[in-house]
């Protein structure tokens, strides 16, 4: 049936999760705890399953910033159905906790021989 969830496995698969960057902090000096909540749920709204990770985009003294992560629960809830939004999904890249995810090929870049170089060349010469 629509919204109810299933087991996989052993883990209950539930629709509509994900997990999100919720915002704290003070003015111009954000501080984000990574939240899974639902989907349709406003980040700051406080309903939320549980907060798996924090991040701190603000340079600390050494010149770096600072992030902690639940990794074993993040890999539940992953595995459970929740979707990470674009920035989680790239935090969790950066760190490695999931894999980066494949360029699709007309965005890689696409390796140039000298030959075409000087057809392209070439044909900008001749306008």
């Amino acid at each position: 049936q629509h919204g109810c969830p299933t087991v996989v496995d052993g883990v209950m698969v539930l629709g509509g999760l994900s997990i999100k960057l919720v915002r704290w902090g003070f003015v111009r000096r954000p501080f984000y705890v990574l939240a899974v909540s639902r989907k349709r749920i406003a980040r700051n709204s406080g309903n939320r399953f549980e907060d798996v990770g924090w991040w701190d985009p603000n340079p600390a003294p050494d010149g770096n910033q600072h992030m902690g992560l639940k990794i074993d629960r993040i890999r539940y809830w992953l595995t459970a159905g929740a979707v990470p939004t674009d920035k989680v999904q790239a935090l969790l890249q950066r760190s490695g906790v999931v894999p980066p995810k494949p360029v699709p090929h007309w965005l890689s870049k696409v390796q140039h021989t000298p030959e075409d170089q000087l057809k392209w060349q070439s044909q900008l010469k001749d306008k």
